[in-house]
């Protein structure tokens, strides 16, 4: 990886990604305590923004030429872990924020002094844009339609999105200047994510903003984490907010029950029952944890040595970014059910807890029964495709 001191105007002098861990678990009190307004508000707090800024945990995954660090996916994930364990709907909001930055990293470099050149802490949302239509002009496109599931919009001046052009995929970013949020988030998990519509309307995108999903980047031989491919790979971001939201669960439960006495005045923590439920789900989330850490960082030791991870390591990634978030959705459910009705108060942040691991679980990219065939088939020798690696 090249010295970060060859690249103008970065400081040599980064954090480490340990320091950057202790950094946002150190940010975890205050998600927690702003947790029940980031979703009363339906999106991330300022204030929780703004701690990202400062902590530096944004440029984890980011250009160093724009004051990035280029760590290692697992780092990321592991920040995205400490900060579910206080708010799940900001976490997956960091998640997201943090990875695209990663993604621009792989556009050309006209593109990334679009995005970054007069802020280097400019953020990019994304969006699904299953209706939008483009338009071949001299230059560049024209775009207009919606795009859905943009979290953290609020805070992003840019959004990714992708699109298939006569059956050739492309990976866009398009600049929020020209766009307009669609206010539309009203759900019943993750709700503090903001992740509201984009409308475009005839929006011109040049050329060096739209690029084939896979192209090698001008990074790409710098440094392992432009070399990732995205479809095994990024999608962790989202485990580690599951895996965090879980161990949050757990922090809460064991407090909570710890003073807990029942209606005949019996201490509810020497119930046999609950401490099996509790060691049950702590292993879990546990074995989660472990396996996308391991995971990540084979991948990374990996790329730091090959150009590409073979189709079996793929395969393996995307079976455990869909199980990880399994196991911590089981463990959640595991411990409300013996956390009992008081669990269910609104004042309760177990019941939050509940609603956004299952939240999570939905994204797409989770899904086990895709993923989990995809596995299959893969060591079977069976052919996987359609699958987006």
């Amino acid at each position: 990886m090249d010295d970060v001191s060859e690249k103008p105007g970065v400081d040599a002098d980064i954090p480490s990604p340990a320091e950057l861990v202790e950094r946002a678990r150190a940010l975890t009190p205050q998600l927690k305590e702003n947790a029940t307004a980031c979703e009363k508000a339906r999106q991330m707090p300022e204030e929780n923004y703004q701690a990202y800024v400062e902590a530096g945990i944004l440029n984890v995954c980011k250009p160093k030429g724009y004051g990035g660090y280029e760590y290692g996916w697992d780092v990321l994930c592991e920040i995205a872990y400490e900060l579910g364990r206080g708010c799940g709907s900001s976490a997956w909001v960091y998640s997201v924020l943090a990875e695209h930055n990663q993604t621009a990293g792989t556009y050309p470099l006209e593109a990334q002094q679009d995005v970054w050149g007069e802020n280097s802490n400019t953020v990019i949302a994304s969006g699904n844009s299953p209706d939008a239509d483009m338009e071949r002009v001299d230059g560049g496109w024209r775009i207009t339609g919606q795009l859905n599931y943009s979290s953290g919009c609020d805070f992003a001046d840019w959004h990714l999105t992708g699109m298939a052009i006569g059956g050739k995929p492309l990976k866009i970013l398009v600049p929020q200047a020209e766009c307009e949020i669609i206010d539309n988030w009203h759900v019943v998990g993750l709700a503090g994510t903001g992740s509201k519509d984009i409308k475009m309307d005839n929006v011109f995108i040049p050329d060096h903003r739209t690029i084939p999903i896979g192209e090698k980047g001008p990074l790409f031989d710098k440094a392992p984490i432009f070399r990732i491919p995205q479809w095994s790979v990024n999608p962790f971001s989202l485990v580690g907010v599951t895996i965090g939201i879980a161990q949050g669960a757990i922090d809460q439960f064991v407090e909570n029950m710890k003073t807990r006495a029942s209606r005949f005045g019996s201490k509810v923590a020497e119930f046999q029952s609950l401490q099996l439920r509790l060691a049950e789900s702590a292993a879990e989330v546990d074995a989660a944890k472990k396996i996308m850490l391991s995971d990540l960082r084979e991948t990374m030791e990996f790329l730091e040595h090959n150009e590409a991870l073979s189709i079996e390591m793929m395969a393996r990634n995307k079976r455990d970014m869909a199980y990880c978030p399994i196991l911590a959705t089981r463990a959640v459910d595991r411990i409300f059910y013996a956390a009992g009705a008081g669990g269910l108060f609104l004042s309760e942040d177990i019941q939050r807890s509940f609603r956004d691991v299952h939240a999570g679980n939905k994204q797409i990219a989770l899904n086990w029964d895709i993923n989990g065939t995809t596995y299959g088939k893969v060591a079977l020798g069976l052919d996987p495709a359609p699958v987006r690696w």
